[in-house]
């Protein structure tokens, strides 16, 4: 570590840094938890520089990283939160047997849905889903033309709902 990348490191920080934490914060919704993602997001870029390797657009790869950790603490959470309490993860209030095994069956379809989904089209998906963040922010975030990330949010949408019209209730079967 040398006292030049310090004096960047410090830069890049003051001038970003409250940036990427109010985009961590915007998707994990959670002060703290915005403050560990923001920090991480910072140890990788001090990495970074450490090895020589700044990226090129910092501002443009500073939020890609955020997003990208962000999400990796969103499915941790959920992960935990299944391993930990299965049964209150699975169903917040009590669902007779058949709305159960309904609930579990469309949030394997969402799931599914999104796995299938390119990771662009799943990326800016839950930007906007998850994250709260406008398309227009999405693409300033992902350093990709608005009209782009329009597409990727409209033929992601439009694959799930697809995949998920069988559980619309004209789409259900009545067993009468």
């Amino acid at each position: 570590m040398t006292s030049a990348h310090q004096a960047t490191f410090d830069q890049l920080v003051e001038r970003h840094g409250p940036r990427v934490f109010r985009l961590c914060h915007s998707i994990l919704r959670d002060e703290h938890l915005g403050s560990d993602a923001s920090q991480e997001t910072f140890v990788k870029l001090w990495k970074r520089i450490c090895m020589g390797a700044l990226p090129e657009h910092v501002r443009a790869w500073l939020g890609r990283v955020a997003v990208s950790t962000s999400l990796d603490l969103v499915r941790k959470r959920r992960l935990r939160a299944v391993i930990e309490e299965p049964e209150q993860a699975a169903a917040p209030r009590a669902l007779r047997p058949l709305e159960q095994a309904a609930m579990s069956e469309l949030q394997d379809g969402l799931a599914q849905g999104l796995t299938d989904l390119s990771e662009g089209q799943r990326t800016v998906f839950l930007l906007r889903h998850e994250g709260g963040l406008a398309l227009r922010e999405v693409a300033e975030l992902l350093g990709v033309a608005l009209p782009t990330v329009k597409t990727q949010f409209a033929r992601a949408c439009l694959k799930l709902q697809t995949r998920l019209s069988r559980f619309e209730p004209e789409n259900q079967k009545d067993p009468r």
